[in-house]
């Protein structure tokens, strides 16, 4: 039992060693650090040029938008999903959809014009669907769970 539990920790710890895990640590490392480098910087240089309450101001608009527009097709997006569970249909096409749009919601309501930008974007049908292929492959099976529960309790 005891030799089972090291083994267990010793496969856990050994996975923080893999290079693909190590990689995708350093990116978001790199991430967290850079993006808000970049979008301090852009706010300064628009804060020279249109001055700080402008900026300001234009920020959270955008934010404000932005997540206006994530809440409408939010509720959109749940009602399709509630009319093809009532029709018995997985609704595996707008469950990625919601993932996207709760992506972009968060995107949109962190305070920069990059993070708007890219929340933005996957609002976009084009840029969308490209994402959603790539999040459907990752999430097929727990999007399957998702709807075997939501099933049960008709949403």
């Amino acid at each position: 039992m005891l030799e089972s539990s090291i083994m267990l920790e010793l496969k856990v710890l050994l996975r923080f060693f893999e290079g693909d895990f190590i990689l995708k640590l350093l990116f978001l490392m790199l991430l967290y650090s850079i993006l808000p480098l970049a979008e301090i910087f852009i706010l300064l240089k628009l804060g020279g040029i249109l001055g700080n309450y402008l900026t300001l101001a234009l920020a959270a608009s955008t934010g404000l938008l932005g997540v206006l527009i994530a809440l409408k097709e939010f509720r959109n997006t749940l009602k399709r999903i509630r009319t093809a569970i009532k029709e018995g249909v997985y609704p595996g096409k707008e469950l990625v959809g919601l993932v996207i749009i709760l992506a972009g919601g968060i995107f949109l309501l962190t305070p920069g014009f990059i993070t708007d930008f890219l929340g933005f974007m996957l609002f976009l049908p084009v840029v969308r669907t490209s994402v959603g292929k790539i999040v459907s492959r990752r999430l097929e099976k727990r999007l399957k769970e998702v709807y075997e529960y939501l099933k049960l309790y008709e949403l």
